[in-house]
């Protein structure tokens, strides 16, 4: 009676390490997809980086990209030292998916086309996102 019950409490116990065992939270780190854009409203320039890949990113419960800002202020920092201008408003744009991403690129582009702004494309080689220490 005893050895049945021991082996029935070791069954139970087997089975609830396991079950546990697949139901932690798996690292939900993952790649992300950001760009920027800068506006000069003292300018007709608009600047645009390439869609880059930051990897292992983990994003808020809301969906949002942790330290948003530090990506925004290191695209101000490298175009205040490329022109010397300290007036560049700069919005990060992110998603993960590359083509949602493309499509918000795609619809900029065409509203800043049809006015009368020039926009520059910042070479990939010239300016790189770095991931913001969370």
């Amino acid at each position: 009676m005893v050895m049945k019950s021991l082996k029935t409490i070791s069954i139970l116990m087997l089975l609830l390490v396991v079950t546990s065992a697949f139901t932690l939270r798996k690292d939900d780190y993952k790649p992300v997809y950001v760009m920027g854009v800068s506006l000069c409203f003292g300018d007709s320039v608009v600047y645009f980086t390439d869609i880059q890949q930051i990897d292992s990113v983990r994003l808020t419960k809301e969906g949002f990209l942790p330290s948003r800002e530090g990506y925004s202020e290191q695209l101000k920092a490298y175009l205040e030292a490329k022109d010397g201008n300290i007036n560049h408003t700069c919005i990060t744009y992110f998603s993960e998916k590359k083509a949602a991403l493309q499509k918000t690129v795609t619809k900029l582009m065409k509203r800043y086309r049809n006015g009368s702004t020039v926009i520059q494309q910042i070479a990939p080689s010239d300016f790189k996102f770095v991931r913001p220490e969370e």
